[in-house]
Formats: C-alpha cells, sequence, structure tokens
C-alpha cells in the first residue's frame, strides 16, 4: 500500500505539470483520478513482466534439450516473440534434424524474410510447400508472395498469390500483395483495383476476422495515394 501510495504521489506531480490537462489534478478528485491511472499502468507493467518471464523460463527450458523438435519450438517461440534473428539458428538445427517436417521449413522462411533474407527465406518456404502444399491453411503461399516482392520478382509473386485465391480464395493480406505486385509491374490500374478490393474484403468477412484485417486495410489505402 505504501508503494502504491507513493507511486500515484509521483504520477499525480507529473500530470500536474502536463500542459493543457494539469488543472484536472487538483484536489481529492485530481488524486482519485491519478490513482486509478496509476493502477492501470501497475497492472500493464506487471502483466508485461509477467508474459515477460514465462517468455524467458519457456525458452530456457526449450533450450537446454537439443532434439530437432525442441529447436523448432525454441524457434517457434522466439519468432512469435518478435525475435526473429535469434529464431534463426534453432529452426535450421529443426530443419537439419526433421527435414520432412513442412513446419520448420515454414518458421524458417517467416524467421529469415523478417531479417530481410528474401533470397534464403525463398527457399526454405518452396521446401515448406513442396513438402506440404496446404500447410498452414496456405499461408505459406502468402509468405512465399512477399518473398517474391522483396526480391522484385513481379511475375513470381502474382503467380503464387493466383494459385493460393484460387485455391483458398481471395482476402484482404493476398489482395494486398496483389495490389503491390501490380504496382511493381507497372499495371497502376490493377494495381489501385486490387487495394480497394482489401477494403471489400475486409467489410464481408467475419466479425471475429475483422480487427485483424483492419491492418491490411490501412495499408492499402496508404498505398492508393503513394
Amino acid at each position: 500500500m505504501l508503494g502504491f501510495f507513493a507511486g500515484t504521489v509521483v504520477l499525480l506531480l507529473v500530470l500536474q505539470r502536463l500542459p493543457g490537462v494539469g488543472g484536472l489534478f487538483r484536489g481529492f478528485f485530481g488524486f482519485w483520478l491519478a490513482a486509478i491511472l496509476f493502477s492501470v499502468l501497475a497492472e500493464r507493467i506487471a502483466s508485461a513482466l509477467s508474459a515477460r518471464r514465462r517468455f524467458t523460463r519457456a525458452a530456457t527450458d526449450l533450450g537446454h534439450v537439443e532434439s530437432a523438435y525442441n529447436q523448432g519450438k525454441l524457434g517457434s517461440l522466439l519468432l512469435a516473440g518478435g525475435k526473429s534473428k535469434a529464431a534463426v539458428d534453432p529452426l535450421r538445427r529443426a530443419c537439419a534434424g526433421e527435414p520432412e517436417s513442412a513446419e520448420w521449413a515454414y518458421r524458417l522462411g517467416l524467421a529469415l524474410l523478417a531479417t530481410e533474407r528474401a533470397d534464403e527465406a525463398l527457399e526454405s518456404l518452396e521446401r515448406a510447400l513442396t513438402l506440404n502444399s496446404e500447410h498452414a491453411y496456405g499461408e505459406v503461399h502468402l509468405a512465399l508472395a512477399r518473398a517474391h516482392l522483396a526480391l522484385r520478382r513481379d511475375a513470381d509473386a502474382l503467380a503464387t498469390l493466383a494459385r493460393y485465391e484460387r485455391e483458398h480464395g481471395p482476402n484482404p493480406e493476398s489482395a494486398y500483395h496483389r495490389g503491390l505486385a501490380f504496382r511493381m509491374a507497372g499495371n497502376r490500374t490493377a494495381a489501385q483495383a486490387a487495394f480497394r478490393e482489401v477494403g471489400e474484403l475486409a467489410a464481408r468477412a467475419a466479425r471475429f476476422q475483422r480487427k485483424a484485417q483492419r491492418a491490411w486495410v490501412w495499408k492499402a489505402w496508404l498505398a492508393r495515394f503513394s
């Protein structure tokens, strides 16, 4: 309680000095408002620290075992945690130990793509498709298209996206990348149509999907004017 009170007082003093809103944090109401803000802030920090500890503990436990499976899990965990560069080596070991696994090849491709090594990512993603063309519900095709775009291979990107959309149907992500590929190829009319399609597809998506697809809508809107 003493720590909470002290933290609230420090935050209150800071807030009182903010131009324009400092007046809101005067008197009892101001202290009460600062206490609420400090409580929310402290909860979020505690949650973030707890998640970081769980992540570190899981990564440490997986790293102690050199099996291909554990190395793959470690690499996948690092990749999901935004540590793409650190994910590459364990995923390479997983691919070497379990070369028949489309999952490890796919995850390695994503890690390499995130670290701007598109040429290496291309090789790994193509291997994942060879092992299982339907792995990750076709998401491998989308990653492969991104690799082609990074290497400025617009025709290959369009062919990959066409295959994905033929088998799984278009979605906001595939339409956005299709727009980038058309723009790269110099077909501005087709590019603009694809970027407009992103919003149309997002509007028709199931409600639970719309939040995740909002980013593609914004990216497509910005791309239309760039």
